[in-house]
């Protein structure tokens, strides 16, 4: 039976393995910190979009991603309307609106919603009867659960049913908060509310009266939408573009993945976990190899040729990979929580993320083992006498 001489490695100097497991663990943990939070732009992306109901998105030419939609004029819709297998145009509303504080008078951004009253918008049926009831008294408005307690909840740190009844001023109109919903305002705003669409034009000024943000079409049955979408938009002007709900979902996961420093700092910050988790295998490995000359000189003198030093060396780099992957996991997994529930973004630990990770561990580890194999390539049975 072969002596483990890796597993021996790593046990007769804890106190450097202990270091070197700590050190890639934090490598590990970054790496997981900047997936997650990549996760949580990916999920804030698209998440309004997904809450509404649409096979066919119109929106203005001049569109920049949802929070700043800009606008087009709302004849479209009726245009649009006439178009064969189009069963609905629905207009919109979109913008960040100053909401103030009721307690403190601080103002906020806050990101509105206006939709029309009685008119299918939300894919979820208990959202919609919620939107219905709670938006059919005067001034009414939904206020996001997930809104920061910046903006003021009564208990001080959620809003919830003790916000009923509360009056709070929004573009310097009142507003009485009847009902609340769990959605997410995405990253462009700490919070965000729901109102009817007259509301939401009193209060965007800057919003020419026969203007929408949005509009959305939903499709007779039996049409195919790419079909569809392409006879809508043969037949609008080019003062709007015409998009399938995949195509929408596309873009603004692609705009805010690729388009804005949020994705591309957290994708760096994975390349820079990795490579100070691959300069502190390597440093550790080396370290243990110049310790170990006489040693991996003898294993020569025995018979044993470079390959299984090479081994050696890469059963310790996977040894280290798997410890600090296992231990990676559970930390992250900890301010995951942590996080999700302080910061109140969308922080997922997914399949994929727990692979790639993985496989990065893995990387960096066999290629530290790799550099460092190549001092004890210079040992020699001859330093020995």
């Amino acid at each position: 039976m072969k002596t483990p001489l890796a597993w021996h490695n790593l046990l007769h100097k804890s106190v450097r393995t202990g270091v070197a497991i700590s050190g890639v663990t934090f490598a590990i943990v970054l790496m997981f910190m900047q997936l997650g939070f990549l996760e949580a732009v990916k999920a804030t992306a698209t998440m309004n979009y997904e809450a509404l109901d649409f096979d066919i998105c119109i929106r203005s030419r001049d569109y920049g991603y949802f929070s700043d939609p800009r606008s087009f004029p709302k004849i479209r819709l009726a245009e649009a309307e006439g178009a064969d297998g189009v069963a609905s145009a629905t207009p919109v509303f979109v913008g960040i609106f100053s909401w103030r504080n009721p307690q403190t008078k601080e103002p906020r951004a806050i990101l509105a919603i206006g939709v029309p009253r009685q008119a299918a918008v939300f894919r979820d049926e208990q959202m919609q009867e919620l939107a219905d009831r709670a938006l059919a008294r005067p001034a009414a408005l939904l206020v996001d659960t997930q809104t920061r307690r910046e903006f003021g909840p009564q208990n001080g740190v959620r809003f919830g049913p003790d916000d009923y009844g509360t009056h709070v001023e929004v573009n310097g109109r009142e507003f009485e908060i009847t009902g609340h919903y769990t959605r997410g305002a995405g990253l462009t705003a700490g919070g965000a509310v729901l109102m009817k669409d007259h509301d939401f034009i009193d209060c965007a000024s800057y919003l020419p009266g026969d203007h929408v943000c949005l509009g959305l079409i939903r499709v007779e049955p039996d049409y195919d939408v790419r079909e569809v979408t392409q006879r809508v938009a043969s037949i609008l002007p080019r003062d709007v573009e015409v998009a399938t709900r995949a195509e929408v979902l596309k873009s603004e996961l692609d705009h805010w993945v690729w388009e804005t420093n949020y994705g591309l700092i957290f994708q760096s910050g994975v390349l820079v976990a990795v490579i100070v988790g691959t300069a502190i295998v390597y440093q550790v490995l080396a370290s243990d190899v110049a310790s170990l000359m006489p040693e991996y000189a003898t294993l020569k003198a025995m018979g044993y040729g470079n390959w299984h030093l090479v081994g050696i060396l890469l059963q310790q780099s996977l040894l280290l990979a798997v410890f600090s992957y296992a231990f990676g996991v559970a930390i992250s997994q900890v301010l995951y929580e942590i996080t999700s529930a302080g910061a109140q973004i969308p922080v997922r630990l997914t399949w994929t993320n727990l692979l790639t990770v993985l496989g990065l561990s893995v990387g960096m580890c066999v290629v530290s083992g790799i550099a460092a194999v190549r001092k004890a390539f210079r040992a020699e049975p001859a330093d020995l006498f």
